[in-house]
């Protein structure tokens, strides 16, 4: 179990595989982790900076915004994700068919039928081709004017904004706001993905994992998960009884027993069905908050904090190196 956390460690690019510096080293650890959670901007940023040796919080920014070689928007599970330019297309193509038949349910509750929403993507995007970049503040106006939505308050507006990001249509653009998918990129996305390449993708940055691991990172139905990985994956091994898969021989995976400090809602800790351990309540509160977390060997240790780096282990580590890494990181 111990060398299972720690290749996966590993394999999740927590050795700190890139030394790149600048927003190159950005994007080449968002493309080797195969996307980072970006629920808030602080979290993918700190998630940069454990996978890298030279990227600033600097960097993150400009990669995003300047270089636009990563973009933010609703991906795996329709979660806020920052992944590799390239990749958008073929995620939303392979999964906002779905994402959005699993949200209809929601969509009715908030008076939002299919003719408004179409609308209200066509609105949104116009508006953005127009205007550039804004806020929610200023598209939930443009909605009110436009009779889609009865007042600029409410998650009916956030529930809009994100069904035309699973369109392809807006992401992310600088800070808080939204632009339009088309302007921010110079072309529109291509809507077109295969489950075997992103099973591909997930076992080399999570692996070893089982199907249902992926399903569960992807949101992927767990029959076309299953073939997806049954088609791509080399080998595969037994940990408690469990096959799991692997696209590289045991010996490509010694394993990381390095000590990180992930930030919120990292990707590592929401990568799988079975982690192999419990996360306390002090990293996992519940309400689908993943506080900041020590992870040693694959294994967290502890918690820790942005604004004090204050650290609250439950077992003894050395975090001379790490803590000095976090203040190079963001320019303290």
């Amino acid at each position: 179990m111990d060398w299972l956390l720690a290749a996966r460690m590993q394999a999740n690019c927590l050795a700190r595989p890139v030394n790149e510096a600048g927003p190159g080293g950005v994007a080449d650890v968002v493309r080797r982790a195969g996307g980072l959670q970006a629920q808030t901007w602080r979290g993918a940023s700190y998630a940069v900076r454990a996978r890298s040796t030279a990227t600033t919080l600097a960097d993150v920014a400009t990669a995003q915004e300047t270089d636009r070689s990563v973009i933010r928007g609703w991906f795996m599970r329709g979660t806020l994700q920052l992944v590799a330019t390239e990749d958008a297309g073929p995620l939303l193509g392979l999964l906002g068919p779905k994402l959005i038949k699993d949200t209809e349910r929601r969509y009715g509750e908030l008076g939002l039928p299919d003719r408004v929403r179409a609308e209200a993507a066509d609105v949104l995007e116009d508006w953005l081709l127009t205007h550039g970049p804004s806020s929610r503040a200023e598209l939930a106006d443009v909605l009110v004017r436009a009779g889609l939505i009865a007042e600029p308050k409410g998650q009916a507006v956030y529930a809009l904004i994100r069904y035309a990001g699973l369109l392809g249509r807006l992401c992310y653009g600088p800070g808080e706001t939204w632009v339009a998918v088309r302007d921010w990129l110079g072309k529109p996305l291509v809507l077109e993905g295969d489950p075997e390449d992103l099973a591909g993708r997930y076992l080399t940055a999570y692996g070893p994992a089982t199907p249902r691991d992926f399903a569960t990172w992807s949101g992927l139905p767990v029959p076309l998960a299953r073939r997806a990985v049954e088609a791509v994956a080399t080998t595969s091994f037994e940990v408690e009884t469990t096959d799991l898969p692997v696209l590289h021989a045991v010996d490509d995976l010694p394993g990381c027993h390095d000590v990180r400090l992930l930030g919120e809602f990292d990707a590592y800790l929401l990568g799988y069905q079975n982690r192999h351990f419990d996360l306390p309540t002090s990293i996992f509160p519940g309400g689908g908050m993943l506080r900041p977390a020590v992870v040693q060997a694959g294994r967290p240790i502890g918690t820790w904090q942005h604004a004090t780096l204050a650290v609250d282990l439950f077992q003894p580590a050395d975090l001379t190196e790490e803590l000095a890494d976090i203040n190079r990181f963001s320019g303290h």
